[in-house]
């Protein structure tokens, strides 16, 4: 199936999230765990930073350092976007509608979910091992819920950063391809 037939049903699961939000984010503060709480927490404070130095790592363990200046753009996409958005939109965190306040986050700035964001946007850097590359994409889906469950997003919010994610790191890749063909096609001619 194309990606653009994923992006469609990823807008389309989004829209319909937006009718249960309440819902689901009520369900998640009122209905803890200690165990959840605890693991949810780890996540919660690994940031998007931590996270493209982790996969920066595993790129220069894997020798595979031509995704690294990608990794870059990605990074730069990422937090330009992310930043953005959480201005224009800014959305309260579910945990000020519910008097959930185990964190300390800002209150107005809920959309999209910077987690899942950096999460899926680093998925396409992985397509070199399948094992690896099937462990993030859990590991993505993992964080993207524990936010809901933290009460810190909306799932609307993670499912948005989710897509807007997998189109930063598509977007990327298609670019570095473009422009690798365009150098490859400039060396040919040039001899």
């Amino acid at each position: 199936m194309k990606k653009i037939y994923y992006y469609i049903i990823g807008l389309i699961v989004f829209f319909t999230s937006l009718i249960f939000d309440k819902k689901i984010s009520f369900f998640f503060t009122n209905y803890n765990s200690e165990i959840l709480d605890v693991v949810s927490l780890l996540i919660n404070n690994i940031n998007g930073y931590v996270l493209f130095g982790i996969v920066l790592i595993i790129l220069i363990l894997g020798k595979q350092h031509k995704k690294i200046i990608p990794l870059l753009l990605v990074f730069i996409l990422y937090l330009g976007l992310t930043s953005l958005l959480k201005l224009i939109v800014a959305r309260p965190r579910p945990f000020v509608e519910f008097g959930n306040s185990m964190l300390d986050n800002n209150p107005y700035r809920s959309f999209p979910s910077g987690h899942a964001t950096s999460t899926f946007a680093l998925i396409p850097f992985f397509n070199f091992n399948k094992i690896i590359y099937y462990v993030w994409i859990m590991i993505a889906v993992i964080v993207s819920l524990s936010r809901v469950y933290f009460g810190v997003h909306y799932l609307s919010d993670v499912i948005f950063g989710a897509i807007l994610g997998c189109f930063i790191g598509d977007i990327v890749f298609y670019l570095v391809k473009c422009y690798n063909r365009k150098v490859y096609k400039e060396v040919l001619t040039s001899k």
